[in-house]
């Protein structure tokens, strides 16, 4: 089964056994060239994989991830959250993209960072208390809050790459080039709704004023609660200035 037309539905493979031995235990990154990383991709330990993307372990301490579905934005994402945030998210040792023209975008990209330890929101929400949940619901509207809370002036992933996520398909859109041109998309989409009756006839059109990070893809998977009971934030691909939500 295809999802969008494109990318098979499949169980995600994850949690390989963390007390294996990794392919770069004990070694530099630095002495790893980008050509012996990519290779991993096909042979270290897998710990998630979905579609165009796979996520392996490298070490005790560091994932990589990689493949069509993994473009540079996503590096650049999680260095401006890095610089400008105090928000807890993978950290980037580097990252890297090659021309692959087997992949929808043309490229194939690789992203080492830190791997997380802990567990998914999505499998351990059952078996904490509703205080401790209470707790990780309000570190997690304090992590929209302040995502929310930088502009950027360009709209979309940064460095001006498509679009893709919830709202645009795995077809991506775009790149647009400034705010006139993304509100025409969003405009023409909610032209079609109306004529569907999918949207009521009386919607005003979009009028974006300002673009904020959003990360798109917020979500229990995407959450990991570690030993201190402190949420980290992952898998930031369909990250980028978007127009904040409707009040």
């Amino acid at each position: 089964m295809l999802r969008n037309g494109m990318e098979p539905f499949m169980r995600p493979i994850s949690h390989c056994d963390p007390c294996g031995s990794f392919p770069l235990d004990g070694k530099d990154l630095n002495s790893v060239t980008d050509e012996a990383l990519a290779t991993l991709l096909t042979s270290a330990p897998i710990i998630h994989q979905l579609g165009r993307t796979t996520v392996v372990r490298l070490s005790k301490n560091l994932v990589m991830k990689g493949g069509g579905g993994v473009l540079a934005s996503e590096a650049e994402m999680l260095g401006l959250i890095a610089s400008r945030t105090s928000i807890r998210a993978p950290r980037v040792h580097r990252s890297f993209v090659v021309e692959d023209d087997t992949q929808y975008f043309g490229i194939s990209g690789y992203i080492v960072m830190d791997f997380i330890q802990g567990q998914p929101l999505d499998e351990c929400w059952d078996s904490l208390s509703r205080d401790i949940q209470g707790e990780i619901a309000a570190q997690v509207a304090e992590i929209i809050k302040e995502i929310q809370s930088i502009e950027l002036s360009q709209p979309g992933p940064i460095g001006g790459e498509p679009c893709w996520g919830l709202f645009f398909t795995d077809y991506s859109a775009g790149p647009f080039m400034g705010t006139a041109e993304m509100e025409a998309w969003f405009n023409h989409k909610l032209d079609i709704c109306k004529r569907f009756n999918r949207a009521p006839k009386d919607t005003p059109p979009f009028h974006f004023t300002k673009f904020v990070l959003t990360h798109q893809d917020i979500s229990p998977r995407n959450l990991i609660l570690d030993q201190h009971k402190k949420v980290w934030m992952i898998d930031w691909a369909y990250s980028g200035a978007y127009p904040p939500p409707r009040l």
